[in-house]
Formats: C-alpha cells, structure tokens, sequence
C-alpha cells in the first residue's frame, strides 16, 4: 500500500488499489505521514451512488480509485489544500490554472500551449490538480489524479493566473473581478459534505481568488488561443 507525497504533505494510503498502484510512482516516499486514507466498503458504496446519479459506471477498481481521492481531498482541507476540476500547466516554474465545464476545452488549450511553447510548458495536472496554500502562496500541485491522459508531474508550484474558459469565435482575454467568478469557478471544485470543512473551502477559494489575477479567456482551438492567454498571463503591459 503506497504512501505519497503530494503538495507537500505525506498521505498513508492504506487501500491495496491497482489503479493507483500503477499510477503513483513519481509520488512515493519514505517519510513519516502527516495523515492516513482509510475508509470502509460503506465509502466506496457512496462514490458508486454518486456515479450512479450521474449516469456514470466504473469498474469497481477505479470508483475505489476516485473514492480514495475524494477521501484525501477532504482531509487535504485541513492544510488549506482543496480540489479543482481543470488543467493546470507550469511556465517557466509559475503554475497557470485553466477552467471550464467538461467539453469546453481546457485539455485541448492546454496542449495548445505545448504545441506553441514547446518543453517549457509542463503539465502539472491535466484534470484534478491540488491547489494548497502554502506559506501563505497558493500553489498548483500535481496528482496521480490526472484524467485520460496521464498528464502529471510530481510538483507545486506558484499559481500566477487562474483562467475560466468559455468558446469564442475569436480569441480574446480579459481581466475579471474574483466576484464575477466566484459561482461559476465554485462549480469546478471538490465540495465536501461536512458543513465545517465546506465553509473552509469557501473561504480557501476566495483566498486564492484574491491573491491570483483572474480571467476570462474567450477562445477557439487554434495556437492564437494560447497566444492570447500567453501575452496577458505571462507577458502582461
């Protein structure tokens, strides 16, 4: 049963899951843990009602697998870390968060920055990145949680721009206030049931929200999309 470090915090995960083992081997480690994920069938039960619910059906493996990640989200809220539904992609050691609905894009924006920019563009999480604060500085963090692509590295680094996606006839960029946002980004993020660690997250986002310049990107699939995001998120006046 692996034990991972992820966003800087030592998780021992004590579920024997397959899936996981195969993709958590740049997240190993030796050190004592700061917390455990554990839990019973009952658990696991629950992510398949939701999956359920949602016209979704996984093999039992891989519920497990996101029942394990739900679990470590929840306790990740505790070291003011929250999970957040988009791809999160490294400049030159800065992280730049990019959201949207499922099928509006974000997978494809991001590969649009590899195509543009080449190997300084890292993908940190291509699906459920961690965004923790840590010493008072949010940071984009990766997982073996990492959608259909496997696109991850085992890093954490400072978020500079949080991006909310929406198709365009044209691409353009522009500043927004964190307010105008707030619900539509709120959508993409883990909300835990347990009403103290939910308002925690609430706060953790608006932190964030306010720390972070945020945008709205109006774009098509074409490099001039990630050419736009560039020059106003990495190049601005």
């Amino acid at each position: 049963m692996p034990r991972l470090k992820i966003a800087g915090l030592v998780a021992d995960i004590r579920r024997d899951n397959p899936i996981l083992n195969r993709q958590c081997a740049d997240y190993l480690t030796e050190e004592a843990p700061d917390f455990t994920v554990d839990f019973g069938e009952d658990y696991i039960e629950r992510e398949i009602e939701k999956e359920i619910r949602c016209d979704l059906s996984f093999p039992p493996a891989y519920s497990e697998y996101l029942a394990i990640y739900r679990y470590l989200c929840t306790r990740f809220i505790d070291y003011d870390g929250f999970l957040m539904h988009g791809s999160a992609l490294a400049y030159d050691q800065n992280a730049y968060l990019f959201c949207a609905p499922s099928g509006t894009g974000k997978s494809t924006h991001a590969a649009l920055w590899r195509e543009v920019f080449g190997e300084r563009v890292v993908m940190i999480n291509d699906d459920k990145p961690l965004i923790r604060k840590i010493e008072g500085v949010f940071h984009a963090c990766g997982t073996p949680w990492s959608g259909k692509h496997d696109l991850d590295r085992n890093l954490a680094l400072p978020l500079k721009g949080v991006v909310l996606l929406f198709r365009g006839d044209h691409a353009r960029i522009e500043r927004a206030a964190p307010k105008d946002l707030l619900g539509q980004l709120f959508n993409q993020i883990y909300r835990p049931s347990d009403s103290e660690k939910y308002l925690r997250t609430i706060d953790l986002v608006g932190e964030m929200l306010e720390s972070c310049p945020v945008y709205r990107l109006f774009c098509t699939p074409t490099p001039n999309a990630a050419r736009t995001a560039f020059q106003a998120l990495v190049q601005p006046d």
